[in-house]
């Protein structure tokens, strides 16, 4: 386990009357001040055998089932949890009869009662439990938010009452789950039953009386063609109403469709006329089935602002090894992955806390992606060096349902030493054997640079050769040099180079490419001041590597917006030696506009040949904003834009792109846009581009958004 150089309690000892106890820190997100903070207790657990039952529910129950599904599962960054284990004199909890009677008497920690009455909520507090449980809180979780109590009882049964929630042993996960509804969501039960309700509009946004399309509080997630109301009971008795009004398409989803069905409760009577509820059967009636888009949104909001949450650390890699292109989200302690389904997103692995061999995500983790293993799915490297007391790099294997970590190393690389802030690392296979390896470079940390190419076997990196101040025909390496990996000669064994540029630290600025051998770097061709058909290299030159002709080679766009009075792109072609002019564009590239100083490119294969082309997005230098297509055709380029919106996205400032084949269409790759509250999927369709689907604050795939999210 890694150590935290802010030590956050783990374990604290405290003691409530003559009971022992034991506070455990479950998951810890943040300060208990910004966090919404759960504490689990139970009643009726002995010392002993009954406690490993007790922390066994805890953990099968609730944090592998309530905290492992739907917007729980996704918003566990708002939560801190505690567990408190509290010796009970007796086994078991006190019963009571319907009517609250005493019929058999046990001494607990807290009191409560079981009746097993669905009219009585199942359980219910003693005449001292609110105050022992209200005293054990305050005393010991600052800020507590909820209360959890599980009672050692093998019957089942839930029951929320206020900021807290009840269930027994004999009680699922899924109850669990539904009871958090009730609780964070502040959502109605949706059972039905006999009698027909007459009264006003139900405080709750999953039961309504309005059979308006146009002032129904869940209209945004009724799709057009859903006729309202969407199932009705004819009879009373007849339970919940189905899918009975007009005919019911092949695709509908009895949870995830919303419409408008006839039943539900309200002040604890059952109805089943004159009150609806969104969808055939959600969790907050079957409790089993997920939570339905209306109550999902519900949960989602009250949890938002404690769930720090936004999209601005997100990475693109095939890591399913279907063909698409997903998504990896990290914030803070949690790391998401959303696989791609031609259209949208969809959540496929969340964790929050632990990764066994990782330990706890944090704010300081870096993400390199990569396949090192070779099996067609890519994988992550992740490095922090500023949360710990040590700095650490992790080997995340995708196993196409999530990550498992496979080798830590830290606070020292192989032959590295130990590793330091300005550690940079680059990902490529510099072996040629299919697994994507190392190359790491520090040029600040010591008094001279060095540079490392470390192998993946799969499981763990191996040391190949560490350069100690100079590189092969570069001479000393600098603070500022760039590294860009491309294979850029196109040999037998597909073996990823090295172009290096520094533009800063010398009278001239110097490009290099660096040829891998496998186990060593070779000199190959170094720029001195000038590039062919470009003249003198400066500072902000910006270099993009791409094949651009197809020949299997990497070359190069170069880009200068700022240095000259012109701005200027050109295309240079590696013939594997060396570095060719192709065409330089003065000022503008046909079909753009007009070059801009604060023009941004980004390498994809958008039309799907074999010549990789460029996104280009300008957000600052005009009155709005501009996402252009331009395409390569071997020794030329053509180009189109767009401007201000794409179908329901306005573009803006904070707009940050990521290129990815999510649509899967004859290789085309497309575009991730994102800031910091919204991530949207804009596919490629040569000359254009195309929103498919927009995610304001969560990503979680709904059928159907009035507004087009989701």
């Amino acid at each position: 386990m890694k150590t935290p150089i802010l030590l956050v309690f783990c374990l604290l000892m405290a003691t409530f009357n003559s009971s022992a106890q034991t506070i455990t820190t479950l998951l810890r997100s943040g300060n208990n001040a910004n966090k919404l903070n759960l504490v689990i207790i139970g009643d009726g657990f002995q010392s002993g055998a009954d406690q490993t039952t007790f922390n066994n529910y805890v953990e099968t129950q609730i944090m592998q089932q309530v905290f492992t599904n739907g917007p729980l599962w996704e918003s566990m960054n708002a939560f801190n949890v505690f567990r408190i284990n509290v010796n009970s004199a007796d086994s078991g909890v006190t019963q009571v009869d319907n009517n609250g009677n005493v019929t058999t008497s046990r001494n607990t920690a807290f009191g409560y009662r079981y009746s097993g009455v669905w009219d009585r909520c199942w359980m219910e507090p003693g005449p001292n439990s609110n105050t022992a449980i209200n005293d054990l809180l305050d005393k010991n979780i600052p800020n507590w938010t909820y209360y959890f109590i599980v009672l050692n009882e093998t019957s089942g049964g839930g029951c929320r009452r206020g900021n807290s929630l009840a269930v027994t042993l004999g009680s699922s996960g899924a109850t669990a789950g539904h009871e958090m509804g009730h609780m964070v969501g502040n959502l109605a039960d949706e059972y039905c039953g006999n009698g027909t309700y007459t009264g006003g509009e139900p405080n709750r946004v999953n039961l309504t009386i309005n059979t308006n399309r146009n002032t129904l509080k869940w209209r945004d997630f009724v799709a057009p063609g859903t006729p309202l109301p969407t199932g009705e009971n004819a009879a009373q008795g007849s339970g919940c109403a189905n899918y009975n009004q007009g005919t019911r398409p092949a695709d509908w989803s009895n949870s995830d469709d919303a419409g408008l069905f006839e039943g539900g409760i309200w002040n604890s009577t059952r109805y089943d006329n004159g009150i609806y509820h969104p969808v055939v059967n959600c969790r907050m009636n079957g409790n089993t089935p997920p939570f339905c888009p209306v109550c999902y949104d519900k949960m989602k909001g009250s949890m938002d602002p404690y769930h720090e949450y936004d999209y601005s650390k997100s990475y693109v890699g095939d890591f399913t090894g279907d063909g698409l292109d997903d998504v990896v989200i990290h914030n803070d302690n949690s790391l998401a992955l959303y696989q791609s389904g031609s259209a949208q997103l969809e959540p496929l692995w969340i964790l929050t806390g632990e990764l066994p061999g990782w330990d706890d995500f944090m704010a300081g983790d870096q993400f390199y992606v990569g396949d090192f293993n070779g099996d067609g799915m890519d994988d992550l490297y992740v490095f922090n060096y500023s949360d710990w007391a040590y700095p650490y790099l992790g080997m995340l294997r995708s196993n196409g349902k999530g990550f498992e970590c496979v080798r830590l190393y830290g606070p020292q690389l192989p032959n590295w030493g130990d590793m330091k802030s300005h550690d940079q690392f680059f990902v490529g296979d510099f072996s040629g054997d299919g697994k994507d390896d190392l190359y790491v470079f520090n040029g600040q940390d010591f008094s001279v640079g060095y540079l490392e190419m470390l192998r993946s076997t799969g499981t763990s990196l191996s040391y190949v050769r560490r350069y100690d101040d100079n590189l092969p025909g570069w001479g000393k390496m600098k603070q500022h040099d760039l590294f860009f990996v491309g294979e850029f000669n196109n040999d037998s064994d597909n073996k990823e180079d090295l172009y290096l540029f520094n533009g800063q630290d010398w009278s001239m600025a110097y490009l290099q490419m660096l040829s891998s051998t496998g186990t060593a770097l070779q000199h190959v061709r170094r720029y001195d001041g000038e590039l062919p058909g470009w003249d003198d290299m400066k500072k902000n030159d910006q270099f993009y590597v791409a094949d651009f002709d197809g020949d299997g080679r990497k070359d190069i766009y170069v880009f200068n917006g700022k240095d000259w009075s012109t701005e200027y792109l050109e295309m240079l072609r590696s013939t594997g030696n060396a570095l060719s002019y192709v065409r330089r564009f003065d000022g503008d590239v046909p079909g753009w506009g007009g070059f801009a100083p604060n023009d941004q490119f980004y390498v994809a294969n958008l039309d799907g040949d074999s010549d990789e082309d460029l996104y280009v997005y300008n957000k600052s230098d005009w009155s709005t904003e501009y996402l252009g297509v331009i395409r390569s055709s071997g020794n030329n380029l053509s180009a189109s834009y767009q401007a201000d919106w794409i179908g329901s996205w306005n573009l803006g400032n904070p707009d940050l792109l990521l290129v990815g084949d999510f649509a899967g269409t004859a290789h085309w790759e497309d575009l991730f846009i994102r800031n910091d509250n919204w991530f949207g999927l804009l596919r490629s369709y040569q000359n254009s581009v195309g929103l498919t689907a927009i995610y304001p604050k969560w990503i979680h795939r709904h059928k159907y958004h009035r507004l087009g999210w989701w």
